[in-house]
């Protein structure tokens, strides 16, 4: 039965989708510490391994997302998913060195990129009005919830069965995922537009209402993947002060997932806060709050476990906060004809900045002493907050448009 009724439902099949489309983004980052033995990698294959999936996504999303403006977006959907798991299926049958980990790593990201910006066109779509703006905002916190999703599913099925078995198990996510698409959407015609070239993002750079979007989404991306990447390293540091992380409930690890759940309730929240006050408003205390705090955060590193755990959940609800609201912004500023390429771009900054934030992160961290100093930890957390304050700028660029358009 295809889906043509209330706004909640479709939100509700296109979010079930995406989480199941990355059933198997992060297996190789949860089962890093098997894998990197059993194919004889080293730390810096490992580390390429698992980052090219991000590299894949980069690669190719902005051919696939702009290519939804040209056709339905259930069609890229059902073959970037198909991709997906044929790159999960590779490790579990094929994989057994470098050069095919990567590979089918490269098919995992190719395969989000495919699924992740046409889902969301699907989305934007096939709704209208305020429920439009909250679609967008459930979908994009939907990833923070399929990134965790991941994690737990291949990391429990590896513990209970082996590895190769948790990629077959990762596999079915994204058949499924196209499955419910193509089965539960019904077709949409895209809109007419100018013919140009499928690469051509001249007329969203031109899109004055778009731009601040596109510039707040590659500070906030960069203060957000930075912390991802490195909030369990510090947090094991900082217990490591406290004497033991023994006496940490469910350990360190759970304790970081746990605070970068936060991500997603902060995502929908603030955007249901920017519908109330105003989007400029909401992304400028998004940007400057969680500057402030994460400038702050690396030097308490020494504070009460309790305290500095407190801190943690404060800062990545303000880190999180604006992630709703600017991509419900764009997805409104954005003309029909160009929603695809808009989304595309949009993405494509968001996430290379994601993928430069980590290194530049560790070469601070290096530079300042190693992973072993406080003072170390204060300047590689301020640095990702100085790059998140640069937010500010496009936010006031948003207001004094907002003013404007109200006179």
């Amino acid at each position: 039965m295809q889906v043509n009724a209330s706004p909640g439902r479709i939100i509700t099949v296109i979010c079930s989708a995406e989480v199941l489309s990355m059933t198997a983004f992060s297996g190789f980052a949860a089962l890093l510490p098997v894998l990197a033995p059993e194919f004889g990698l080293n730390n810096s294959q490992a580390g390429l391994v698992s980052g090219v999936v991000l590299g894949g996504y980069m690669a190719a999303v902005p051919f696939l997302g702009s290519l939804t403006d040209r056709v339905d977006a259930r069609r890229v959907y059902a073959a970037a998913a198909i991709v997906a798991a044929g790159g999960a299926l590779g490790f579990a049958f094929f994989a057994q060195g470098f050069w095919s980990a990567l590979l089918c790593q490269i098919m995992i990201g190719f395969g989000l990129a495919g699924t992740y910006i046409p889902g969301m066109k699907a989305l934007t779509d096939r709704i209208e009005g305020p429920w439009q703006s909250r679609g967008a905002a459930i979908y994009g916190a939907a990833f923070g919830v399929g990134t965790s999703g991941s994690l737990i599913l291949c990391g429990a099925i590896a513990a209970a069965w082996g590895w190769r078995p948790a990629f077959m198990v990762a596999a079915a996510g994204p058949l499924l995922a196209a499955a419910t698409i193509v089965f539960t959407l019904k077709p949409s015609t895209t809109h007419a537009a100018a013919r140009r070239a499928l690469l051509d993002f001249g007329p969203v750079l031109r899109n004055a209402a778009v731009r601040p979007y596109l510039f707040a989404a590659a500070a906030h991306s960069w203060e957000l993947h930075g912390t991802r990447a490195w909030l369990v390293a510090f947090l094991t540091f900082a217990a490591g002060l406290q004497g033991s992380s023994d006496g940490i409930p469910g350990g360190i690890a759970l304790t970081a997932a746990l605070i970068l759940l936060l991500g997603p309730i902060a995502s929908i929240s603030g955007n249901e806060l920017a519908l109330r006050f105003g989007r400029a408003r909401l992304m400028t205390i998004g940007a400057a709050g969680s500057a402030i705090l994460s400038c702050m955060m690396g030097f308490l590193a020494g504070s009460p476990w309790l305290a500095l755990l407190t801190f943690a959940v404060v800062q990545m609800y303000f880190v999180g906060i604006d992630a709703g609201t600017m991509t419900a912004g764009m997805v409104n500023a954005t003309e029909p004809a160009n929603r695809g390429a808009t989304m595309s771009l949009f993405s494509l900054l968001g996430f290379s900045a994601g993928f430069i934030a980590p290194a530049a992160f560790g070469a601070v961290l290096d530079l300042a002493g190693g992973r072993g100093s406080s003072l170390a930890w204060g300047l590689a957390f301020a640095s990702l907050g100085l790059v998140a304050m640069l937010g500010v700028i496009p936010a006031r660029m948003l207001a004094k448009r907002e003013k404007n358009s109200h006179r």
